[in-house]
């Protein structure tokens, strides 16, 4: 499709930066939609060549059609559907048509996460699990100190970003609605979750219980979903500091969790700390750095 087609759907002008545009449109055999449709007849993603691009979002009407613009830097996309934070932009990846894509960067996108392997699966991996251990954590932390309904919230999204690991590790990419893709393979995250919402247990037993088997589950897949971490900490002979790792593309969206990661496979011997007095501007005390 010409791209002054695409100008006349979205009801806007584009500029050259664009690298392509999808169109998702209401359909009503569809039994999942994105919510960007919610009271829209159409959403177009619109792709741009500034990786530090901010989300841009227009609202237009051609005659009784409106439609929602989301505009959206390539490096912004790609993060957003590697660390499954916006579901909403991979469904619109997904499942809208293509109506511009001269370089092939869209398709290339799509074949990537229908594959799904090697670096992909890899960051995916990590990124879950890594909220996994954050969420685990936090719920661990409120148990503790009696509130028992944020430990509820907290495990539930453990449980979610379980699921996903679970997903992940047999070649698919995780889905938007992540329970009924989940419930299919009969894993034992889709039973925890079951006794975690529907067990006649009271909800501080169910907690618990969750929470133990979380413990287990992130001992037990701590080595092959941090594979991302040990190739990043191994790309240099020098040690990193939680500040250069924070910089890296593959691990700057784990502002809160990375620290958790790091110490957690600290104090099970998969990577090292070492000491030294580097990069140490203010008070005392010498810097830690990490390496394998």
């Amino acid at each position: 499709m010409e791209l002054s087609n695409v100008t006349l759907l979205s009801g806007e002008t584009f500029d050259e930066n664009v690298l392509g545009a999808v169109v998702l449109r209401q359909d009503g055999d569809i039994p999942f939609q994105s919510a960007l449709l919610q009271d829209f007849d159409m959403v177009v993603l619109v792709l741009h060549e500034e990786q530090d691009r901010e989300h841009i979002v227009r609202h237009t009407i051609a005659g009784d059609q409106r439609t929602q613009s989301v505009h959206i830097g390539l490096f912004a996309l790609e993060q957003a559907v590697m660390a499954g934070d916006n579901n909403e932009l991979l469904i619109s990846l997904m499942r809208g048509e293509v109506i511009w894509d001269p370089k092939g960067i869209l398709e290339e996108m799509r074949r990537e996460i229908l594959q799904f392997e090697g670096p992909i699966k890899e960051r995916v991996a990590f990124m879950e699990f890594a909220r996994f251990l954050h969420m685990y954590v936090k719920s661990k932390r409120y148990i503790e100190a009696g509130f028992i309904m944020d430990a509820y919230n907290c495990v539930l999204i453990a449980l979610y970003h379980w699921a996903r690991i679970e997903v992940s590790e047999v070649g698919a990419f995780p889905e938007p609605a992540i329970w009924e893709q989940v419930k299919s393979m009969n894993t034992s995250v889709h039973k925890l979750y079951e006794e975690l919402t529907v067990s006649t247990e009271t909800l501080e037993q169910r907690v618990e219980l969750v929470l133990l088997a979380c413990e287990f589950g992130i001992m037990s897949k701590m080595t092959d979903c941090c594979l991302l971490l040990f190739n990043i900490l191994n790309s240099r002979k020098e040690a990193w500091s939680i500040k250069e790792l924070l910089q890296h593309s593959g691990l700057s969206q784990l502002e809160s969790e990375l620290p958790l990661v790091l110490r957690k496979l600290v104090s099970r011997s998969l990577i090292r700390e070492i000491t030294s007095w580097a990069d140490v501007h203010e008070g005392e005390g010498h810097a830690i750095r990490y390496t394998l």
